[in-house]
């Protein structure tokens, strides 16, 4: 049986329109060389003062024949990066934007009489032919990128380790099934620092030591670190996950301060209780009655523990602004809340540690939350408050990746490949990252990011000597344009 294959007709159609009480709207694809991405010099601006793609192609090796080459790799890397940036995750969006002027500008290559960019076929056998090694010393860019671009060695770095679910629906290879995530899926590690830098982005798979895998980048991250700055401390903060004898003992033998979570159960509770029941006592007294509690700071009755969640949460849904909605949940919010600390050893432990534990206690019954720590200087609330809840921002972080940069695009064959995939969008995400950090623009997401500073209507025009661009005269965005433009 025959197959037929549909091509784009270049044949220029006029559309038309009529709306109630205007002129015939008239709509032709006639307008010229005008594309979407006015922005993406941006991106090349930043990639040249942070020599991003550039480090990165040293570290991939080209085993093709150099008088057949057409792409190079530092070529093919920017074509991938900067698409990603620009909302364009898959390489099948290559097929259409290899001809796109501004994409083709961003390159270097000449409006003209330039070759068209990378197809997606030779993109895909890019990515394909990426090994182990290579991976490895994309992994080392990442401090290696951050510590040249950092002015001052700080005193203090603080970092923050979390990891995440990237699910998969086909038959990748080293996926398999979590039982936390209830999915087959990958297990991506990321380390940032305080700011929002990434120095990890390993991908692992769907069943990870979560222990191994963490000890195993520390050390190399650490490692070079330290080199460049000899004195430096180290703090670090995790969730539960991390929670472990060797992942403590190992911290503590790297000389690393750390603030990691740990789940609570009847030994932590123990010691909490009689804190629990204080709390318990003051909010009481108040005249909000919270859930009974028994012994090792539990409620008595879960399910009306669950039902006073529910009703609180079903009377903000409905509140409104005439029934006082923000005093509604002013009050709601009120809670007994203590911290205290004890020493703690478990069995597997080979010393005694620090415990800090927070609880509270409101209408919905007792919450209690633990954090293990080395430090020994600051009061049990700084500890909470200002080290270890700052963690938090490291969920953002991989929000950005994940939801904005669709870094879940794993979808390759080989693992090595889908390793090499979420380095790109890692990549993406340090561009966009060093322009929001030059145009003091930190609290912007990536979403905002692409829609105000990449996302441009632009006319391209080439002259004899020169190339015009006619940026959007009406572009709401402009002053903050020229200011990131500026800065970077």
């Amino acid at each position: 049986m025959s197959q037929s294959k549909q091509v784009a007709s270049r044949k220029q159609e006029q559309m038309t329109l009529d709306l109630p009480g205007l002129s015939k709207v008239l709509a032709k694809f006639d307008g010229g060389a005008v594309c979407s991405d006015g922005g993406l010099l941006l991106l090349r601006k930043a990639d040249a003062c942070l020599g991003l793609a550039e480090l990165a192609s040293y570290a991939i090796s080209d085993e093709r024949r150099p008088e057949y080459v057409q792409h190079t790799v530092v070529d093919m890397l920017r074509q991938r990066i900067y698409g990603i940036a620009a909302g364009y995750e898959d390489c099948n969006d290559a097929g259409q934007l290899r001809v796109d002027a501004m994409h083709k500008l961003a390159l270097g290559k000449d409006l003209v009489y330039g070759l068209a960019l990378a197809s997606q076929p030779s993109l895909s056998r890019f990515e394909n032919n990426i090994d182990s090694t290579s991976n490895a010393a994309l992994q080392k860019l990442l401090v290696h990128l951050f510590i040249k671009h950092t002015r001052k060695a700080p005193k203090v770095l603080r970092l923050a380790m979390d990891t995440t679910c990237d699910e998969t629906y086909g038959s990748q290879q080293m996926t398999f099934y979590n039982g936390y995530y209830r999915a087959f899926c990958y297990a991506p590690l990321f380390i940032f620092t305080e700011c929002g830098f990434p120095l990890c982005a390993l991908l692992r798979p769907g069943n990870p030591n979560p222990i191994d895998d963490a000890k195993r980048m520390l050390k190399t991250v650490l490692h070079e670190l330290r080199l460049s700055w000899p004195k430096i401390r180290i703090e670090l903060t995790a969730d539960a996950a991390f929670a472990s004898s060797e992942m403590f003992d190992f911290l503590e033998a790297e000389g690393v301060t750390y603030f990691i979570a740990a789940a609570g159960h009847a030994g932590y509770s123990y010691h909490a209780e009689k804190t629990v029941f204080q709390c318990k006592k003051e909010f009481d007294e108040f005249g909000h009655p919270s859930p009974e509690v028994k012994r090792h700071s539990l409620a008595v009755n879960q399910q009306e523990r669950k039902a006073n969640w529910r009703m609180i949460e079903e009377k903000k849904r409905f509140a409104s602004k005439a029934e006082g909605r923000v005093q509604e949940l002013f009050e709601e919010h009120y809670g007994v809340k203590k911290f205290i600390e004890f020493q703690y050893r478990a069995r597997e432990w080979s010393r005694d540690r620090r415990i800090i534990c927070r609880v509270q206690v409101d209408q919905k019954g007792p919450d209690t939350r633990f954090v293990v720590t080395n430090a020994t200087s600051m009061k049990a609330r700084k500890i909470y408050q200002d080290k270890y809840c700052s963690r938090a921002q490291c969920e953002n972080w991989i929000k950005d990746l994940k939801v904005y940069l669709k870094s879940g695009r794993t979808s390759c064959q080989e693992f090595e490949a889908n390793q090499f995939r979420l380095m790109l969008h890692t990549f993406a995400y340090i561009l966009m990252y060093f322009i929001k950090k030059r145009a003091q623009l930190r609290e912007m997401t990536l979403d905002t990011f692409r829609l105000q500073l990449l996302k441009i209507g632009v006319l391209v025009e080439q002259k004899c000597r020169e190339v015009r661009l006619h940026l959007a005269s009406e572009f709401a965005w402009r002053d903050q344009f020229q200011v990131a433009w500026a800065n970077t």
